[in-house]
């Protein structure tokens, strides 16, 4: 059987470039259409019915911009799949527009045509995957009706054959009746024996049924396998996007996080976040649980960390304001009758370390502080983060001055309804608060597990009503967090760059050259360990993870076998709950996250290569 050739439009002005792209493409195997404009590339487009396109542009286009023309297009509801290619020269807001609208991007660096071909790739992959899937639901509801006909003819037989038993009775009274004369015996035998040849036939299609619904059952079984295996490696993705444990306790010292979800995905989620000297905390309770509310809790965190990293000093409230925006724009929420009201609930405190303050937002969901053994309540706004009657509303911003060891508790609703104990009742906010209150000098560890035993003894035989999260932390005011400045001399100082990725070394070179430091660059694992054995004095490490030959979690743990003491800074975007367990598990002493913050990457090396 022929496969299938895959239509490939390029619209880019450069026609040197559009030669170098031609030459990778097989006229075997894709359908190549050239454009030099966006107006002739969107005549050309609309028209178009194929399901399979994939446009390569890039977005300074005459007459028509790339980003407008993939804008129209998707507006115009047809399935194309776009990759810009991006230089040095594009406006990274651009670049950002590009991430946030779900379009696929290629640095246009000198190996930017080996990424080209496996990214196509990907995305027939990825389309396949998805064509798969609806037809694997589609099989499935027709399994489903299938199953509920073949009860239905077995229901049908049930009663046929409690029919039968009747006539059966009644045959034999008559033949007691009868039983003298000789002619209405012969009668009623022949009859009987017709009677039992049809009761042998409807047996013979009972039987027939029953191993018709069987196999029936077995194959819903093997799609609800099949269905159930997709949502547990969900929620592998969805614990990746947590902050790991040991990031937390690097945070926050004294601290317990109780997180139940319902199902196997859940729709609370826990969010955690350094900046300079402020440490940002938040639980929330998206709409629904299950897959639902996990696709919104995975929009939340993204949410959280762009608001952040745009601006770093924004206040409590005004990170809910920007996320309420964020959600009401991305659900294309308007607020007309039967609309969708999804969104989330969430409290949301900001620590400055420096001011010893604390500002609290919440959504729905309030905060206790408890000090000197009194439990004080910040009371949240009522409403959510989503469409809502008051959603031109601002949020308000509590500020709180700290002392030393206040305990701060944070939650989603999930404990506080939960339906148990002798009556049947929900456990209930003031019955929360005594608990926390009683137990409030316990070290915070054991006091989860006392929430944990509290919530399942309430619980008993009643099922969990809702996904369940509490935070609760110390404030402690004995750590020191890094802090960005404008500038900073490290002349003198020597910082190993592990990146095999040229356009990612650039970007860290550019950013390190202004101190002054020495930088060395590995392009994999293995010379990292070879120039760490050959060179001495270097004081930090920045570590990529995925790189060949060697992989960074690799790296680091023979690098840490030489010397445990170098300072290790992990540079992922952390996608998979294995890399962060492994990165920590293998000595790193901390990480930055991708896309990296500059001012945040400056900042955390400071931490150790300015600690004498």
């Amino acid at each position: 059987m022929l496969q299938k050739k895959i239509d490939i439009v390029v619209v880019i002005k450069n026609s040197n470039l559009v030669t170098e792209i031609q030459k990778q493409f097989n006229p075997d195997s894709y359908n190549l259409n050239i454009f030099f404009s966006g107006k002739e590339a969107y005549s050309f487009l609309i028209n178009s019915n194929s399901s399979n396109l994939i446009v390569i542009l890039n977005n300074n286009l005459p007459e028509l911009k790339g980003l407008e023309l993939a804008r129209i297009l998707k507006k115009e509801e047809k399935s194309f799949s776009f990759i810009f290619l991006i230089d040095e020269t594009i406006d990274k807001q651009i670049i950002e527009t590009i991430r946030t609208e779900s379009f696929y991007f290629i640095n246009q660096t000198s190996d930017f045509k080996k990424e080209l071909i496996p990214l196509i790739h990907e995305i027939e992959n990825q389309k396949s995957k998805q064509i798969e899937d609806d037809a694997l639901k589609f099989e499935f509801e027709n399994y489903k009706k299938r199953i509920q006909d073949l009860e239905r003819d077995v229901d049908f037989y049930v009663k046929q054959g409690d029919i039968i038993t009747k006539q059966r009775t009644k045959i034999q009274k008559e033949r007691d009746q009868l039983a003298i004369e000789k002619s209405e015996i012969a009668k009623q035998k022949e009859l009987m024996e017709t009677d039992l040849q049809f009761i042998m036939k409807q047996g013979d299609k009972i039987a027939e049924q029953k191993h018709k619904i069987k196999i029936q059952h077995d194959l819903v079984q093997q799609q609800k396998q099949k269905i159930t295996d997709s949502i547990v490696y969900a929620k592998r993705i969805q614990s990746a996007i947590l902050p790991p444990n040991r990031f937390i306790q690097h945070l926050l010292a004294e601290h317990f996080i109780f997180y139940k979800p319902r199902d196997i995905v859940s729709g609370d989620f826990y969010w955690i976040k350094q900046v300079d000297n402020r440490i940002c905390i938040a639980a929330a309770d998206c709409t629904g649980h299950g897959v639902p509310g996990a696709l919104m809790s995975m929009l939340g965190i993204t949410f959280l960390n762009e608001i952040i990293n745009k601006d770093p000093k924004i206040r409590a409230n005004e990170i809910l304001n920007e996320l309420r925006t964020h959600v009401i724009s991305s659900l294309r929420q308007t607020g007309k009758t039967g609309e969708s009201r999804d969104g989330m609930d969430i409290a949301l405190c900001i620590i400055n370390h420096d001011s010893k303050t604390l500002e609290f937002a919440g959504a729905n969901n309030h905060l206790y502080m408890i000090r000197d053994g009194e439990l004080t309540e910040i009371k949240a706004d009522r409403m959510p983060i989503g469409i809502h009657q008051r959603a031109k509303e601002p949020f308000t911003n509590n500020e709180i001055k700290l002392e030393k060891d206040d305990l701060i508790y944070i939650f989603s609703d999930g404990f506080v309804d939960q339906f148990g104990g002798p009556d049947g009742r929900k456990f209930l906010a003031t019955n929360f608060k005594k608990l926390l209150l009683e137990n409030h000098q316990e070290h915070l560890t054991d006091q989860k597990q006392i929430l944990e035993n509290t919530f399942e003894n309430w619980r008993g035989e009643f099922k969990q009503l809702d996904d369940i999260l509490v935070i609760g932390f110390k404030i402690a005011f004995t750590k020191s967090y890094p802090k960005s400045k404008d500038s900073y001399d490290w002349e003198g100082k020597v910082i190993l760059i592990a990146e095999d990725d040229e356009a990612n070394y650039m970007l860290l070179e550019r950013a390190l050259s202004k101190t002054k430091a020495t930088l060395i660059r590995a392009e994999n694992g293995k010379e990292a360990v070879k120039i760490f054995k050959s060179i001495p004095g270097i004081d930090v490490i920045l570590m990529d993870i995925r790189m060949p030959l060697m992989d960074g979690i690799e790296a680091t743990q023979e690098i840490k076998e030489i010397d445990s003491k170098i300072p290790i800074i992990v540079q992922t975007a952390f996608t998979m709950s294995s890399e962060k367990e492994k990165s920590f598990k293998a000595g790193c002493d901390d990480y930055i996250s991708k896309p990296i913050n500059l001012k945040e990457l400056l900042a955390t090396v400071s931490k150790y290569i300015d600690r004498e």
